[in-house]
């Protein structure tokens, strides 16, 4: 078995087990798009006598912590052909990218698993859940006047940028996202209506991306600074009543929106989503912004290796 990190003329082969393991064929566009992202991303696979066998992609990231940015490594694209599978290679990639995003000073990493309990025994755990809603057109909230105003269109991109850095920063593990991340994975080409909410001075405070089809308003993102924003972004919702039958969307676990109807009787859903494991515990432990520096307790953390791919904080 033997660890190496692929560049560019690797991508072929590379795509070739993901389309495989995955279940999917790119077209010529994605294949583009894929390969300047690939170029993004430390690309880590195992050979067997020169074939690839299985790979991963760690991919930099910075989330929001407590208000605080922190260096993130996004395990993502993990594959095995299956005449390799079930040889402790996935395990072998995992033991050595830990090893590869404590060397790049990534704190914490992140991945979205195909299976809780398989990379439960790697030190990874459920870390961001998120609540799923389908409410009808006759439930939502009720219509309220603002004093500011609601433009749809496409605005510039640093007024999204600039709402979704305030919002994103109250809540931990949201992603710090740069203008490819905008491009690539927010605002792809044709997915979203977009409105934006500006108070009477003029500033925005409030933003929505979503889709009108076949009689469902879907919310791609809805995103507010405060609760007037909320109300007006809802309003323009409730606004569509006469060409809906229901609105769907996602939002944070401790989202109350059924505290906000008349009648909250909707369908709600909590979704397991990313799971997490710190990295490096001494370096995570210097950026955390513990609440006072200056308090007269102690903490005292007791480590064990887990699995051999790194520590883990067992006590306190």
């Amino acid at each position: 078995m033997e660890f190496r990190k692929l560049t560019a003329d690797a991508f072929n082969e590379c795509m070739a087990l993901s389309e495989y393991a995955f279940q999917f064929v790119m077209k010529e566009e994605q294949r583009e798009k894929r390969q300047k992202q690939f170029a993004k991303h430390d690309v880590w696979g195992v050979y067997d006598d020169g074939t690839l066998g299985a790979k991963l992609h760690i991919i930099p990231f910075q989330t929001y912590i407590h208000g605080r940015s922190f260096d993130m490594g996004g395990i993502a694209g993990v594959a095995t052909w299956p005449e390799y599978r079930r040889k402790g290679w996935v395990a072998g990639l995992l033991k050595h990218t830990l090893e590869e995003m404590n060397r790049n000073k990534q704190s914490i990493s992140f991945l979205h698993p195909f299976a809780f309990a398989f990379y439960r025994k790697y030190g990874w755990e459920t870390y961001i859940e998120y609540k799923k809603y389908k409410v009808p057109a006759s439930h939502l909230p009720a219509k309220k006047p603002t004093s500011g105003t609601l433009r749809r269109g496409n605005p510039d991109l640093d007024v999204l940028k600039s709402v979704y850095n305030a919002y994103a920063e109250r809540y931990n593990g949201m992603l710090i996202r740069d203008d490819a991340w905008w491009k690539d994975s927010v605002l792809t080409e044709g997915t979203s209506q977009k409105a934006v909410y500006y108070d009477e001075t003029g500033q925005a405070q409030g933003y929505i991306l979503y889709e009108v089809k076949e009689r469902k308003f879907a919310i791609d993102e809805i995103i507010h600074l405060n609760e007037e924003a909320r109300q007006a972004l809802w309003t323009f919702i409730a606004n569509h009543d006469s060409m809906i039958e229901e609105v769907t969307l996602q939002a944070p676990a401790s989202d109350t929106l059924a505290f906000q109807l008349d009648n909250p009787r909707i369908q709600q859903e909590i979704v397991p989503y990313f799971m997490a494991r710190i990295v490096s515990v001494e370096q995570f432990i210097s950026q955390y912004p513990f609440a006072s520096q200056d308090s007269p307790y102690r903490l005292l953390f007791r480590l064990r290796m887990l699995m051999h791919l790194g520590t883990k904080v067992c006590g306190n």
